[in-house]
């Protein structure tokens, strides 16, 4: 569960779903975007079924950078990684990613 474990201690809370979102720690990084999932290799990992549910990810954690997926459950945004891995976190450590 790379950087979901992190995060759960660390982050401050989000509202509702709009935009992109962002959860930080240090210089760990999660970052859940708005569009499709389009990552093959996350993709073939998960069902038919379930693929057009999931939303494009990225993770930065310790320096290295990973692509994931993510969707909405009732629990928070479940992530999918690129070697299989899955965390969840909960929506209330995400925070709208505000640019200036």
């Amino acid at each position: 569960m790379k950087a979901v474990t992190f995060l759960c201690a660390t982050l401050v809370m989000a509202p509702v779903m709009a935009g992109e979102l962002v959860a930080h720690a240090g210089g760990n990084t999660i970052r859940l975007a708005e569009g499709q999932c389009t990552s093959e290799t996350v993709l073939r990992r998960l069902e038919p079924e379930l693929q057009s549910q999931f939303r494009a990810a990225s993770v930065v954690l310790e320096g290295s950078t990973f692509t994931a997926c993510w969707r909405i459950t009732p629990a928070g945004a479940h992530l999918v990684y690129e070697d299989g891995d899955q965390g969840l976190v909960p929506f209330n450590r995400l925070k709208p990613l505000i640019s200036i």
